[in-house]
């Protein structure tokens, strides 16, 4: 459900009906609430296309694709902590990713003409992939584009992928990619990119410059660790250590920078989990078992408890409160 989990996210919040795009599909909701709940790689591959032919959007699946790599996930962070190259980033891939999923395998090769990263799956699919093969190609691609910044051209890359269907135009050169009926994916690209100096560091290219100065509490910094916050308040284990290491920082400068703001770690992360439910309550149809997960409960039960303290209402109360009046 790793994959499949954004994607739904994305579909709600495109106006699509979760719950009964799980019923066709067969998937239980408790999947979605539930990351050790099993669903067949078939199923969530059918849901995929569900979604998209729903939507009316063939590249829907690619565009969740950009969006997941552009904006990082605590998943690829974990991957990309340590790399200091492309080389290490995708080494470290091959060795994370079977941890998380049983029905794909990575691996890097290397000759004198050309490297490759290949997505393997161990179950052949039978059916069409459009949305499949769309988000392998345009994830990994925008991973490795944003990685190593000006060494990446189009012209240097090669995919070969069985079906570019779902693939946005222009999303790169058509010469650069090529179907073949392979059970999932090739990048092939020049090996020096392998040493390329690689950094997935999403948000700082967006601040101004400096804004870990010497004051340790300015504007920019601040700005960057709320955003930070927010971009990760999904993460299950979201305490003051995994944080500052997300931000790449040491945990006692993110402790005395938000003690210069009057406030502790664990109040500002309660009011970001508070203040992103209002905004899901409030404005999406999404579940509220759904809302959960998404500003980092285990449950239902567990959001319920924190918004009874914060407001003293249920989320189901507080939702019903702030739809409009009918004239």
């Amino acid at each position: 459900m790793l994959v499949l989990y954004p994607l739904a996210k994305a579909f709600t919040l495109r106006g699509g009906d979760i719950e009964a795009l799980l019923a066709r599909n067969g998937i239980p909701h408790a999947a979605m609430t539930d990351p050790t709940k099993l669903v067949d790689a078939f199923t969530c591959y059918a849901a995929m296309e569900d979604m998209a032919e729903t939507l009316g959007d063939p590249y829907f699946g690619a565009k969740v694709a950009i969006e997941t790599a552009s904006k990082g996930t605590p998943a690829f962070r974990e991957a990309a902590t340590h790399a200091l190259t492309l080389g290490d980033f995708l080494s470290r891939l091959v060795v994370e990713v079977p941890k998380q999923v049983d029905n794909v395998r990575h691996s890097v090769s290397v000759t004198s003409d050309a490297a490759s990263f290949e997505v393997h799956r161990t179950v052949k699919v039978h059916k069409p992939s459009t949305q499949l093969d769309a988000i392998g190609v345009t994830l990994f691609v925008t991973l490795i584009k944003k990685g190593i910044g000006e060494t990446f051209d189009p012209k240097d890359i090669l995919i070969t992928v069985p079906t570019t269907k779902g693939l946005p135009p222009g999303f790169l050169p058509k010469r650069a990619l090529i179907t073949s009926p392979i059970d999932g994916m090739r990048i092939s690209f020049p090996p020096h990119w392998l040493w390329a100096p690689f950094s997935l560091d999403w948000e700082l290219a967006a601040l101004p410059r400096g804004e870990f100065g010497p004051d340790g509490h300015s504007e920019a910094t601040l700005t960057y660790l709320r955003g930070m916050l927010r971009d990760n308040i999904a993460h299950p284990d979201l305490r003051l250590e995994s944080f500052a290491a997300i931000c790449g920082l040491h945990p006692r400068r993110v402790q005395r920078i938000m003690q210069a703001m009057g406030s502790s770690f664990s109040q500002i992360r309660d009011h970001m989990r508070q203040c992103v439910a209002e905004d899901l309550l409030s404005k999406t149809a999404l579940p509220v078992s759904q809302i959960a997960l998404d500003v980092g409960f285990s449950s239902p039960a567990a959001l319920d408890r924190a918004f009874r303290r914060w407001t003293g209402r249920t989320p189901t109360q507080f939702r019903a409160e702030s739809k409009p009046e009918q004239v």
